[in-house]
Parts: C-alpha cells; sequence; structure tokens
C-alpha cells in the first residue's frame, strides 16, 4: 500500500467515524448501558473497518518472483490464492502469493507464516482469545461466551479445539524461564484424576511445586506469592516425578522439599531417586476421613463419635500420631465391622505414622495438606474439560 493510499484511508476513515459520532453521540441523561453500547459499536466498526483494508494489503504483498523452499531449492511465483481469515474484527477475505517448488512438487504461501496465522486461518489475537476462554470453560462453550462478549468469532467445536492446543502447543515447546532458587519452604505434591476421552478413560497425573505460606489470603497477590508451578501429563508417572523433582531442587537450592500427598502407595515410589533430600508428609485431612470412619464404629453413640473425633484431629495436630495407634491396638471390636476397620486402618497408620508428625512440619512451615495439588486436579484440569 503506497502511501497516498494509506493517507486516503485514513482521511476516509476518518470522517466516516466523524459523522457516526455525530449522529450517535448520547444526549444528555442517556442510560448509561447506551451509552457503553455505543462506545462498543464504535470501537467495533473502527476495528473492522481497519482490519478489511489493511490485511488484504498485507496478505496480498509480493516480495520478489522466488522463495526458499524448505527442501533447498527454489519456490516461484504461481499466482495469489483466495483464504478467509478469522479475526477478532470478524472474517476478512484476503488473497495471498503462492509459490511452488519444482524440486520437490510442494508449494507455500509465505503470507501465512509471516501472518502467523493458526488453525482453522486464525490471526494471532484471535488465537490468544479462543486460548484463553478454551482454558476457562469446555471447548464446546466458548461458542456461546464469545457471542456474549460480542466478539465476531464463529469457529466450531473442532477448530476452537485445534486452536487452543496449537497455543498450548508453542507454549509448551517455548524455552520457559522457571522460578529461581529461594530461600522459602518449597513444596510439592502429586495426584491423578481420571477423565473420558475419545480412546477411553485416561489418568491425567499431575504435580505441583509452590511455597507454602500458612496465613496467605484468597487474593491474587497472595496467590502470586505462592509461585506454583503446575505439571501434568497423560505420560508415564515416572517422566512426571522426574519433571516435578528437578523443579523443586532447583528451586529449594539444597533445602529439603516438603512432598504432601495423601497416602496412596505409588505417591512414594521414584522419590529416592530424583528427590533425596526431603521430608514425607501424610495429607492430614486425608487421615481425617479415616479418623471419620472408625468413631461410628468405635463409638456408636453419636455425640460420642463426633467429641472423639475433634478430642483425636486435636491430638493428631498437636502431638502426632501416638494416641491414635494406642487407641487402635487397645481397641478390642466386638462386631465383624468393627474388626474388619481396626484391621485396615492399625495397618495403615502403622506404615504412614512417619509421615504423621504434624507438630513438627508446622514448626519448620511445612504445609500438611494436599489441598495445593487437588485444587489443581478440579481447576487446571477437571473444569476444563
Amino acid at each position: 500500500m503506497t502511501p497516498e493510499a494509506i493517507q486516503h484511508h485514513q482521511e476516509e476513515l476518518v470522517e466516516r467515524f466523524r459523522q457516526q459520532l455525530q449522529e450517535g453521540w448520547p444526549a444528555p441523561g442517556t442510560d448509561i448501558n447506551a451509552l457503553e453500547d455505543f462506545g462498543a459499536r464504535l470501537g467495533r466498526s473502527v476495528q473492522e473497518e481497519i482490519a478489511a483494508r489493511v490485511l488484504p494489503a498485507e496478505a496480498e504483498r509480493k516480495d520478489g518472483n522466488q522463495v526458499a523452499c524448505p527442501c533447498g531449492g527454489r519456490a516461484f511465483y504461481q499466482r495469489h490464492h483466495a483464504l478467509t481469515l478469522v479475526t477478532l474484527a470478524g472474517r476478512v477475505r484476503v488473497r495471498r502469493p503462492y509459490y511452488h517448488c519444482a524440486a520437490c512438487k510442494k508449494g507455500q504461501c509465505p503470507a501465512d507464516t509471516r501472518l502467523r496465522l493458526g488453525a482453522g486461518h486464525t490471526t494471532p489475537a484471535a488465537q490468544a482469545q479462543l486460548a484463553l476462554l478454551s482454558a476457562l470453560v469446555p471447548y464446546g462453550q466458548v461458542r456461546d461466551l464469545l457471542s456474549q462478549l460480542g466478539l465476531p468469532l464463529t469457529l466450531d467445536l473442532k477448530q476452537t479445539e485445534r486452536v487452543a492446543q496449537g497455543v498450548g502447543k508453542q507454549l509448551q515447546d517455548a524455552s520457559l524461564i522457571p522460578y529461581g532458587p529461594t530461600t522459602q519452604t518449597v513444596a510439592l505434591g502429586f495426584d491423578g484424576v481420571m477423565l473420558p476421552t475419545r480412546e477411553g478413560k485416561k489418568e491425567v497425573r499431575v504435580g505441583v511445586i509452590y511455597e507454602p505460606e500458612r496465613d496467605a489470603g484468597r487474593t491474587r497477590a497472595a496467590a502470586e506469592g505462592l509461585r506454583t508451578e503446575y505439571c501434568a501429563t497423560t505420560g508415564s508417572r515416572a517422566s512426571l516425578v522426574r519433571e516435578v523433582c528437578a523443579r523443586a531442587s532447583a528451586r529449594a537450592g539444597g533445602q529439603v522439599v516438603a512432598v504432601v500427598a495423601d497416602g496412596a502407595a505409588l505417591d512414594w515410589v521414584d522419590l529416592d531417586a530424583y528427590l533425596p533430600s526431603r521430608v514425607e508428609i501424610l495429607d492430614f485431612y486425608h487421615v481425617l476421613e479415616r479418623v471419620g470412619e472408625i468413631a461410628p464404629l468405635l463409638h456408636p453413640e453419636a455425640e460420642l463419635a463426633a467429641a472423639w473425633r475433634e478430642a483425636m484431629r486435636e491430638e493428631l495436630e498437636n502431638w502426632g500420631p501416638r494416641k491414635l495407634l494406642e487407641t487402635l491396638r487397645e481397641w478390642v471390636p466386638t462386631t465383624a465391622a468393627g474388626r474388619e476397620m481396626r484391621r485396615v486402618q492399625l495397618g495403615y497408620f502403622e506404615k504412614q505414622q512417619d509421615r504423621m508428625r504434624y507438630p513438627e512440619y508446622r514448626r519448620r512451615g511445612f504445609p500438611i495438606g494436599s489441598g495445593a495439588v487437588e485444587g489443581a486436579c478440579k481447576h487446571v484440569v477437571c473444569e476444563r474439560f
């Protein structure tokens, strides 16, 4: 586009929008919704006009009659190919120069790379909006949400999924700068969640690294202060453990890392190999769930069961597992259900007692709950599907 053509477009648009402002300027006393609607419509109109005038000229630009081909040969200009771009301003029809290589028999439109087009011929700004919304709601809800927001993006579910996954792949391949070493406590957790996929149910394995703060609030600033990193995969558990442990070790800089998990046998596998300097912590709230299962069989009266459960919570938090183990060892159930409960829970807690030194963990600033990784399973994974 020549300087003269650019000036012509600018003058024409200025005059057009001056007329729209004069004709549509809100009168005194206009309802606030009408004010905001006028501003939004005018903004969209500006965006649409600029996209319709500038994008076709930019896409049509031809830089020479030949370009380099990935095969090592030269591709020569043949003609212009038409394409409809999906932009934040709506769909825009453009024509791009097409080049063909006689050596490998393949063609290319360099303008697609220059414009950084993604799946569904989306522009970078459109990709960013689609990826953001896809991270917040399921793919099937993105189109309705775009409509509610007044964005003229119209892609079907499959195209939306391809765009979101394409942006995700770019982020995954990017050289991310990890959080640097810290003098604060470093903690990590592992968990998993089953999700339905086209190939059937698959487990998504999740790892979280963060710097716990006991009195952290629920504000954005407080959350950012935890410096949380998330890792998730449908691949092998060993690869996830290796990655998460490496990141946690780098952050800890030789300090002991707190590993909090809900007690499944696999939660502690591979830690010797990848995280030798650690303390293993059994999730306190998982323990309380088991205490709650024991209470009604140990004390059939509801009030006594509730009182024992609360007393045991305080005992565990302030003194550790000694009293709980003593109670289970001395308990002589009179029912089959009670005997089975004692056998299962006593065996479990005897194996886990070295991970239940909660008073010590609290003194050292370690977390005693696995809420961080459970929250990741819920918000980072499940809500997306």
